[in-house]
C-alpha cells in the first residue's frame, strides 16, 4: 500500500486546499466577495472541501485520473446544490437560516461517502458486492475519523507549546496561533499527513472494523429480543399508550433503524453465512421479517400528527426517513418470502440498490425538489386558508425561526391578505424581519432611536432631556436589542396633580413592559409599572392613533400603617 500513495501529491493537495480555504475565510472576515454572497460562498466552500477530501481518501499511484474523472462531476453537482442552499440564506440582512447549512453539511457528507465507495468499487474493476461496499464505507469512515482525531491532538499540542512559551513571556507562538493564514493551512497539512499515515496501515483500520463488528454481533440478538418483546406486548397496551409519549414514532423508527444497521453489519456477504447458532439465527430471521410492522406503525403515527397539525420540517424528515426504512424492511421481507433461508442474497441486492437511493435522496433534500422548508410553508398556509387554524392561532414565529427564506417569502405574500383581516399581524411580521444592516447595535444614534418611537399625544410634550436619558439607558444595557422593538412615549396625568407624567412603553412580539419616568433631585429616574395584557395585544400604536388612552382608578386602594404602605396588585 505504501508505494501506491503519491505522498508529494497528497501534501500538495492538502496545502492548496488550506490556502484556498484561508482566502475564503478572509473574504468573510473582511466582507469582500465571495464572503458577501452566500450563494457563491457556499458553492465554493463545498467544492474546495469536497473534491480534495474525497481525492485524498481514494487516490493512488495508478488511479489518479480515474478518481478525478468520476469525483469531479459529483463534486460539481454537490457544489451546485451548495449554491442553492446558500441562496436560501438570502436576503442575508433579514433572515438567519443557519440550520439549512448544518443539514447540508450532514446530508452532503453522507452523499459524498456513498459516492466515494461506489467510485472506489467501480475503478477497482472488481464485481460490485455489498460486502466490498460495506468494507470500503467503514474503512473511509474510520480513516476520516482517525485523521480528525490526529488533527485535534496536533492542535492541542501546538496550544500547549504556545502556553508554555507564554509562561516565559514569549507571546510569538500565541499570536501565531490566532492567525487564520497560519492555522488553516497548517491543519490541512496535518490532515494530509494523517491521510498518508492511516491509509498506509489499513490493516489496523480493518482490525478496528472487525472489533466493532464483533461487538455488534453480540448486540444484535439482544436488540432483536427487545424488538420482538415490544411487538408482543403492543396488542395488549394499544397504540394510544405509545402516542402519549409524544415521541412514539421516533422511538419506533430508532428501533427499526438500529435493527437494520446491526443486521447489515453482521450479515454482509453470502447466503450460506451463519454467524449464530441456528436458534439465534432463526430469531433474527423473525425479527427482520416483522420490521415492516414498525414502518406501518410509524406511518400511522406520522399521519395522525400531520392530519392534526400539518407538515413541518421535522415531520418532512420523519416521513422521508420512514420511507427509506420501509424500503429496506419490505425489500428484506420480499426476499424472505421468496427465498426463505437464502434471503441473504436478496439482502445484498437490496442494500446495493438502496445505497444509490439514499445517496440520491441526500442530494435531493438540498434541491428545490425536496425543499422541506418550502413544503412545510405550503402545508401551514393551506391549513390557514382552509380554516383549520385562525389568524390568531397561526404560528407566525415558526416561519421566522424554522423556514428561513421560504418562511420569509410566504409571510411577505401573506401580508397583503392580513392587511385587511388582521393588520396587527402585519406589524408583527415586520418586526421579525428588521434589516440587520440598517441599524447597528454598537452605533445606534439618537436619530436611529427616534425612528423606533411613537410619541403621544405630541413629541413636544416630552422634555428633550428625558428622550436623551431613555436613549442612554437603552444604549448602556449591553444585553438589550433594538431589532423588532417599538417604543411608545405617553404623556398623561396619572395622579391628578394637573401635571403630565411620562410613561415609556417597550413592545415587541414577545412582551410589553412599561416604566414611569420622573425627575428626582434634577435627575431622571424610572420605576417599573406592572402590565396587564389579557388579550396579548402586540400593537399598541393602533390604540394611540385612535386616541384610545384613558386613566382609570385602581379597584383597591392602598393600606397605610404608620410608615408602611401596602398596595394590592389585583386590578
Amino acid at each position: 500500500m505504501d508505494n501506491q500513495l503519491p505522498k508529494p501529491l497528497i501534501i500538495a493537495i492538502a496545502l492548496i486546499q488550506g490556502i484556498l480555504l484561508t482566502l475564503l475565510y478572509q473574504s468573510v472576515e473582511h466582507q469582500v466577495w465571495p464572503g458577501t454572497a452566500p450563494t457563491w460562498l457556499t458553492a465554493l466552500v463545498t467544492f474546495v472541501i469536497t473534491l480534495p477530501l474525497l481525492t485524498l481518501l481514494s487516490i493512488t499511484q495508478t488511479n489518479a485520473k480515474a478518481t478525478v474523472k468520476y469525483l469531479l462531476p459529483f463534486t460539481l453537482l454537490l457544489s451546485t446544490l451548495g449554491a442553492y442552499v446558500g441562496y436560501q440564506q438570502e436576503p442575508a440582512e433579514l433572515i438567519n437560516n443557519g440550520g439549512v447549512i448544518a443539514i447540508f453539511c450532514f446530508t452532503g457528507l453522507i452523499a459524498a461517502f456513498k459516492a466515494l465507495m461506489y467510485v472506489q468499487q467501480y475503478i477497482s474493476n472488481e464485481r460490485i458486492s455489498y460486502s466490498s461496499l460495506f468494507k470500503l464505507s467503514w474503512r473511509n469512515f474510520i480513516i476520516f475519523g482517525e485523521c480528525w482525531l490526529f488533527v485535534l491532538i496536533f492542535w492541542a499540542i501546538l496550544h500547549l507549546g504556545a502556553g508554555l512559551f507564554a509562561v516565559l513571556e514569549i507571546e510569538f507562538f500565541n499570536q501565531l496561533l490566532s492567525k487564520d493564514w497560519f492555522v488553516i493551512p497548517v491543519l490541512n497539512l496535518a490532515f494530509g499527513f494523517a491521510i498518508i499515515v492511516f491509509r498506509n496501515i489499513t490493516f489496523t483500520v480493518d482490525n478496528i472494523f472487525t472489533i466493532l463488528q464483533t461487538l455488534i454481533k453480540f448486540l444484535l440478538p439482544a436488540l432483536t429480543v427487545v424488538s420482538l418483546g415490544f411487538l408482543a406486548t403492543l396488542p395488549f397496551t394499544g397504540l394510544d399508550t405509545l402516542w402519549k409519549t409524544g415521541t412514539g414514532s421516533m422511538l419506533v423508527m430508532w428501533l427499526q433503524a438500529l435493527t437494520l444497521f446491526f443486521v447489515n453489519a453482521v450479515y454482509q456477504d453470502a447466503s450460506h453465512e451463519r454467524p449464530y447458532h441456528h436458534i439465534l439465527h432463526r430469531l433474527i430471521f423473525i425479527g427482520v421479517a416483522v420490521l415492516p410492522i414498525y414502518s406501518l406503525i410509524s406511518f400511522y403515527g406520522l399521519w395522525l400528527r400531520i392530519d392534526q397539525y400539518g407538515l413541518t420540517v421535522d415531520r418532512c424528515w420523519a416521513v422521508l426517513i420512514c420511507l427509506l426504512l420501509a424500503c429496506f424492511s419490505f425489500g428484506y421481507l420480499i426476499g424472505i418470502i421468496k427465498k426463505r433461508d437464502a434471503w441473504l442474497a436478496t439482502l445484498s441486492q437490496v442494500n446495493i440498490a438502496m445505497g444509490v437511493v439514499v445517496m440520491v435522496v441526500m442530494l435531493l433534500v438540498n434541491s428545490p425538489i425536496l425543499n422541506f422548508q418550502s413544503i412545510a410553508a405550503s402545508s401551514q398556509l393551506s391549513r390557514l386558508h382552509d380554516g383549520k387554524v385562525s389568524y390568531e392561532q397561526f404560528d407566525y414565529q415558526y416561519f421566522d425561526h424554522a423556514l428561513g427564506r421560504q418562511g420569509y417569502l410566504a409571510l411577505q405574500a401573506l401580508k397583503t391578505e392580513l392587511a385587511v383581516s388582521a393588520p396587527e399581524k402585519v406589524v408583527m411580521i415586520d418586526r421579525m424581519y428588521i434589516n440587520h444592516e440598517n441599524i447597528a447595535e454598537d452605533d445606534l444614534t439618537l436619530e436611529d432611536f427616534n425612528t423606533l418611537v411613537t410619541y403621544w399625544p405630541n413629541k413636544s410634550d416630552f422634555p428633550q432631556a428625558l428622550i436623551q436619558e431613555v436613549y442612554r439607558e437603552k444604549l448602556k444595557n449591553e444585553w438589550a436589542t433594538y431589532r423588532g422593538n417599538n417604543y411608545y412615549f405617553i404623556a398623561q396625568d396619572l395622579n391628578a396633580d394637573n401635571a403630565l407624567d411620562f410613561i415609556v412603553i417597550e413592545e415587541n412580539n414577545y412582551s410589553t413592559s412599561a416604566n414611569l419616568w420622573f425627575l428626582e433631585d434634577n435627575q431622571w429616574q424610572s420605576q417599573y409599572m406592572q402590565t396587564s395584557n389579557p388579550n396579548d395585544s402586540k400593537f399598541i400604536k393602533d390604540f394611540l392613533l385612535n386616541n384610545n388612552v384613558e386613566v382609570s382608578q385602581p379597584k383597591w386602594q392602598n393600606l397605610k400603617i404608620g410608615d408602611l404602605t401596602f398596595r394590592a396588585a389585583l386590578d
